[in-house]
């Protein structure tokens, strides 16, 4: 009970009641025509159901579900190839770069994997952090912190010109083809697995999928589960980004 009046208070869903309240007064009084009261109905609606988190679990879960967490690194691959999200850049207090949450999973989970199994290849594949700062990449960045979690020098290579999951495809592809690697253990964020691994399978290698920061894992079907938050939101936004996504790199053939 007590999280749940928590919940409850917060600005976000409070804000929500708030602005339903008012247009629910605006119907009743019927001070404006019908038309433009739908016109601000629909619209409220619209945003109200993609805050809530059961809405959220359920666009996450679209893309994440059909690939389903792995903690084993089959024998036959010949690289695990790592993809980056991006990285905190230096600046007056922060003076040294840092990964991102996302990038920082991936490189983790990447880690984990090369360490359960024989030494293989991994590749870190991200193109400039900045384009003011030309000599900062997120490869770089990547291959600094695997070499802290063990993972040798002779085995990390770096894919650092890419820009979007279709140059990381392309660009990656092209490195591990002139050392004759036609396998490869793909390492996203399960939301990504799915535009990343359709790139990679176009440019002609066998692809293993293993996801990292599973989001979609339980729902409980509470009443918070139904109360508008800023984090659903993020994660409808997240979702939206990849389908959009795929729909562009679609109609473009680059998946």
């Amino acid at each position: 009970m007590y999280r749940l009046i928590v919940e409850l208070l917060q600005p976000f869903p409070v804000l929500c009641l708030l602005m339903a309240v008012a247009l629910a007064n605006l119907w009743r009084k019927r001070a404006e025509t019908r038309g433009r009261l739908l016109l601000l109905t629909i619209p409220l609606v619209g945003l109200v159901m993609t805050c809530m988190p059961a809405v959220a679990h359920l666009a996450l879960g679209s893309l994440e579900w059909g690939y389903p967490p792995r903690a084993d690194r089959p024998p036959d691959v010949g690289a695990i190839v790592v993809l980056s999200s991006s990285v905190l850049l230096p600046d007056a207090i922060r003076r040294e770069p840092e990964l991102e949450e996302g990038t920082l999973y991936r490189c983790l989970h990447a880690a984990r994997l090369y360490h359960r199994g024989e030494p293989c290849l991994v590749v870190v594949s991200g193109g400039p952090a900045d384009t003011d700062t030309s000599d900062l990449t997120l490869a770089g960045v990547m291959h600094d912190f695997l070499r802290e979690q063990g993972v040798a020098e002779e085995d990390l290579l770096m894919e650092n010109q890419s820009t979007n999951t279709y140059e990381n495809a392309t660009q990656t592809c092209a490195l591990l083809r002139r050392r004759g690697i036609r396998k490869i253990l793909l390492v996203s964020t399960a939301t990504h697995l799915p535009r990343a691994e359709r790139c990679f399978r176009t440019q002609g290698l066998e692809v293993v999928a293993s996801g990292c920061q599973y989001r979609a894992t339980c729902l409980h079907w509470s009443l918070s589960d139904f109360l508008p938050s800023p984090q659903a939101a993020a994660d409808v936004h997240r979702a939206f980004h990849e389908w959009v996504g795929m729909a562009w790199y679609w109609l473009r053939g680059r998946m």
